[in-house]
């Protein structure tokens, strides 16, 4: 009995899976992402995000994951980002990471622009630094793919960059430690319910994310 209700549990798992595939491949056909990116993606305070802003964070999230999925099995890729752990993909879980690091960052960043925080000479020339390398190490023809240029990297870096080091003047000011103004930590939840933001639900839906820098919707197993 113990394994008949495995064996159903493993079916209705493995459906769930294709549910979930076929369902983020679906729109790929009527959704071209490079038509999107002048589109508002959401709001903090009435200062909007664009697709294409957002982008940056899309790169970062699915550089990383491709990364992981190069060790986890080279020769099929889509086999690690269609993994199905502590209750979701990590396809849809790198998505939800992009948006929120946006999210926090773009809220973080407008707060230090209000206090007259800049960037160094010496961070900014760190931020530029960093562009490049992960301008480097997406490669041209991901960005092509993905209609970003390298001008529009490092200005979203600079942005980070900024967010990052007000992040640190916050935890100083407040007594508490870095990571609680993360985008999960408490400090950081709590003042974030001090703002309005808005997110084009829609639209976010629609972004093939595993799909906008690389390109897995065609990618077969070798048998």
């Amino acid at each position: 009995m113990k394994k008949q209700i495995a064996a159903t549990a493993l079916v209705f798992a493995a459906a769930a899976m294709l549910i979930a595939i076929a369902f983020l491949y679906a729109d790929r056909k009527k959704f071209s992402y490079t038509e999107h990116l002048e589109d508002v993606l959401f709001s903090v305070d009435g200062e909007p995000c664009r697709l294409g802003e957002a982008a940056y964070y899309i790169a970062k999230e699915e550089y990383l994951i491709e990364r992981q999925a190069m060790v986890y099995n080279p020769d099929y890729t889509n086999q690690y980002w269609s993994i199905h752990t502590n209750g979701a993909f990590l396809r849809l879980k790198g998505k939800d990471t992009a948006l929120n690091l946006a999210i926090h960052d773009m809220l973080l960043y407008e707060e230090a622009k209000k206090r007259e925080i800049a960037l160094t000479g010496e961070e900014e020339q760190y931020a530029f630094n960093s562009a490049s390398d992960l301008a480097y190490d997406l490669g041209e023809e991901c960005l092509e793919h993905a209609g970003l240029t390298m001008e529009q990297i490092f200005e979203m870096t600079k942005r980070a960059a900024l967010a990052q080091k007000y992040q640190g003047i916050l935890a100083k000011e407040s007594g508490r430690n870095f990571g609680a103004y993360d985008d999960s930590g408490t400090a950081y939840e709590a003042m974030r319910k001090e703002h309005e933001i808005q997110v084009d639900e829609d639209l976010w839906d629609q972004v093939p994310f595993g799909n906008v820098f690389y390109d897995h919707r065609f990618q077969e197993e070798d048998e």
